[in-house]
């Protein structure tokens, strides 16, 4: 019999916490549990929680100070009556049993706690042992381990059927006399087998004025997905006006779901977006996404656009993404990243912000890609497409139709095996643009000269074997020929390339200890040299599909090419040297890193990128530097230059500083380049500073900021300024930014200015209702924030 009334409160407990905990779950986003301890919550009034199974079997420990029984078979408990069971923990002034019956009535500081809620009343608890029902008049509850609270004028629990009814129930997340804000309900309706919920008249409370009203709300009970509406979004800009977004969730299956969004733009018109997400079998999922605006009210009602026959026309998105693995150790394996847009829409990217597509220097990736990959060798193929979001450039990528990709790689005691191998079909939509078939191997055989402690030397023998089939237009377009070079007469449709290659790379590392500023340190002086050589072949009768200049910095002078991609195979006759030198303190943290590198060529390299490109003569690279420094693990620097020794100038550099310390960050940084080495992308010099900040102005209160701005331009590229209050259960953000966006459909060669303000209000715990993607956080839309130090802690 006791046992039987301990268990009364404690499943009248549990089902309380299907009913009220997981509703607290309806409008957040579909799939994703919410961390039951954010950091910026108040626990002080939370008791902590006691995971576990309840074990039924466990001893009971009944106490009262008066215990009556009465001649008609009552069992009476009186003052300070309390049963405890492990966890589980019972008490209440009075406590009455009829046996015949079997009805309980507690009455007077009813506590009841089973290490995951604690439920307490005032009033009565009434109840039976036999049908488990169970009412409870003014009942307050708190969960365990989270802020969540509420309480229900009355709590019927239907115990034979698992059925649970609060009448005049509220939840919050807010701390005892400071509910901001509260979720009141008539009535709440729970079946604890069932994965669904029900409320009626719900309405969201804050302070003391009802915002929101829910006439009827289905949700989850055992944190399972379900349909409905997820909470609108709003925004202002002056592009598009007032933006508003209203997501519906579909939960199709438990593998299949969609998002399907109506989105209003003041100035723009109304928009329907679809996100499809599928795991049709295990190692496969994707994301099937969708835009649709049938007609941009801003572009149809602009008289400059009056003769553009897209003017009307729907602008739109596409994009699929999917990977797949096909066997269970995942050699076999695809994926694809496909974006396109309208083909006049250039500027769908800036205008409308979709969260997918790959964008890199104004191209949407369209690629679809597979293979094998085993752990000495892998085959892949990739068919790949870019869409070009410009209208003002004379030439397209190149599409690849397929490539097939050999790679392997093997070791053999003192000696390594490599091949790198492709089949590759360049095809591109202008008639008047070269194609061809390539087929490339690189053979390689690397030998360890020596590999001892603080001494490596390598020889690296190789050999490029490459072969065109190019099919040439009766007429090249004009780019090719007044700006590359090139013509009809230049390009040969069949062409062999054998060019052999010798590579010796070695390198030694000096250690000392030393001592400054009374702490010990480890020094570390790392000399590096190489040696490559690669015959010169004259490669002008080869057209350009892949390859272009590469970025010159430490690492590639040590390397082996001087153009990505494989139409060029520069010849070197050159030694390269450099050296770094590192310091690290007695904990094994790298403090300093300093590395300094250049090239000197025996012979100027005579390959061209281009047949037009008039040849350097310099025999020497730019003097090239990288330095990092962990002042005290709070203060960062980080710098790089390339000097051209020859000429006395700098032509590049950038340096950043760096302040990182308990959520305080602020990061300022400078970037230089000089027109005269990167004549193709600047027609001045550039010459870039700016910073970004995230800093805590109280304990409730933080501040973000960021501005970017171009010296020779005399321009702001990017600014933004953002205050944030963030108390225990809710919190306020506005963010405001304005930022440099290219006029892509109206004046390409120029940039508009872009203001949005953004206004986000967080109930913690329930949900978000605002504007803007609701991050709180430094960097800004152009430029955000990264750490570009290269330390090995």
């Amino acid at each position: 019999m006791r046992i039987r009334i301990i268990g009364l409160p404690l499943l009248f407990a549990s089902g309380l916490v299907q009913a009220q905990y997981d509703g607290t779950e309806l409008l957040d986003e579909p799939a994703v549990n919410a961390d039951p301890l954010p950091f910026s919550r108040c626990f002080s009034h939370v008791p902590l929680r006691v995971e576990g199974e309840k074990d039924p079997s466990a001893p009971i420990t009944v106490t009262a100070d008066v215990l009556n029984a009465t001649r008609d078979g009552k069992i009476l408990y009186r003052g300070d009556v309390e049963v405890i069971q492990g966890e589980r923990r019972f008490s209440t002034d009075y406590l009455e049993l009829e046996q015949q019956s079997r009805d309980v009535l507690a009455e007077g500081n009813i506590h009841l706690s089973d290490g995951t809620i604690t439920v307490e009343s005032d009033t009565t608890l009434s109840g039976n042992l036999t049908t488990k029902d169970t009412q409870l008049d003014q009942a307050r509850y708190q969960f365990h381990g989270e802020p969540g609270r509420g309480e229900a004028r009355r709590v019927q629990l239907a115990g034979e059927r698992g059925e649970v009814d609060l009448k005049g129930a509220s939840y919050t997340t807010c701390p005892p006399g400071e509910e901001v804000w509260q979720l009141k309900a008539s009535t709440v309706a729970v079946e604890q087998d069932e994965v669904f919920g029900e409320a009626w008249n719900a309405v969201l409370w804050l302070g003391d004025m009802p915002v929101f009203y829910f006439p009827y709300i289905k949700f989850p009970v055992k944190n399972e997905r379900q349909s409905g509406f997820l909470y609108p979004s709003f925004d202002i800009s002056n592009s598009n006006g007032t933006d508003i977004r209203l997501p519906y969730y579909w939960n199709i299956a438990p593998n299949y779901d969609a998002t399907i969004t109506p989105r209003y733009m003041e100035k723009r018109g109304t928009m329907a977006q679809l996100e499809f997400r599928y795991l049709p079998v295990e190692g496969q999922s994707g994301v099937l996404y969708g835009e649709y605006l049938s007609q941009d009210d801003s572009l149809a009602d602009n008289p400059d656009l009056i003769d553009e026959e897209w003017r009307d026309d729907a602008r739109w998105l596409f994009s699929w993404r999917h990977n797949a693995r096909f066997d269970a150790d995942g050699h076999w394996r695809g994926n694809v990243n496909y974006t396109q847009v309208a083909s006049w829409d250039y500027a769908y990217i800036d205008d409308f912000n979709p969260p997918v597509g790959s964008l890199v220097d104004n191209q949407l990736l369209q690629s679809f890609r597979g293979g094998y990959y085993d752990r000495h060798w892998q085959l892949t193929t990739e068919v790949r497409d870019y869409q070009i979001l410009r209208p003002d450039l004379d030439t397209q990528p190149f599409q690849l139709m397929p490539a097939l990709v050999l790679n392997s790689y093997r070791g053999l005691g003192d000696f390594d095996l490599a091949l790198d191998s492709e089949l590759t079909r360049f095809e591109n939509d202008n008639e008047s643009t070269y194609q061809a078939t390539r087929f490339h191997a690189e053979p390689r055989l690397i030998y360890s000269l020596i590999d001892q402690p603080g001494l490596q030397l390598k020889a690296d023998v190789g050999a490029y074997y490459t072969h065109y089939e190019q099919d040439i237009p009766t007429t090249l377009s004009s780019f090719y020929q007044n700006t590359w070079g090139f013509d009809t007469d230049t390009l040969d449709t069949s062409v062999d390339r054998v060019l052999p290659r010798l590579r010796i790379n070695g390198g030694l590392v000096f250690d000392r200890q030393a001592r400054w500023f009374e702490q010990d340190f480890t020094q570390t002086l790392e000399p590096q040299l190489q040696y490559l050589y690669v015959p010169y072949k004259n490669q002008d009768n080869i057209g350009l599909y892949d390859s272009t200049s590469m970025r010159q910095d430490y690492y590639s002078l040590f390397s082996d090419r001087r153009f990505a991609g494989l139409d060029r195979i520069s010849d070197a006759n050159q030694l390269t040297a450099g050296f770094t030198s590192r310091i690290y303190d007695d904990t094994g943290t790298e403090r300093l890193r300093l590395a300094l590198a250049q090239t000197f060529n025996f012979t100027a390299p005579r390959v061209k990128l281009y047949p037009g490109e008039q040849l350097d003569d310099t025999k020497r690279s730019f003097l090239t530097f990288e330095g990092d420094l962990n002042l005290d693990n709070n203060w960062f620097v980080h710098g790089e230059a390339q000097q051209d020794t020859r000429n006395h100038r700098l032509a590049a550099g950038n340096l950043t500083l760096e302040y990182n310390e308990q959520g305080r960050l602020a990061q300022i940084g400078f970037r230089h380049l000089n027109r005269n080495y990167f004549g193709d992308s600047l027609a001045d010099d550039l010459n870039q500073v700016g910073g970004t900040a995230f800093w805590p102005l109280a304990p409730q209160w933080g501040l973000i900021g960021g501005h970017y701005r171009d010296i020779e331009l005399h321009r702001n590229i990017d600014t933004l300024i953002g205050l944030r209050y963030d108390s225990c259960c809710w919190a306020v953000s506005l963010v405001w930014e304005q930022w440099q966006k290219e006029d892509k459909l109206f004046n390409p060669t120029s940039t508009i200015q872009e203001t949005s303000i953004g206004l986000r209000f967080e109930l913690k715990g329930f949900s978000s209702l605002g504007t803007g993607s609701g991050e709180f956080k430094p960097g800004t839309q152009l430029l955000p924030y990264y750490r570009p130090f290269n330390l090995n802690n």
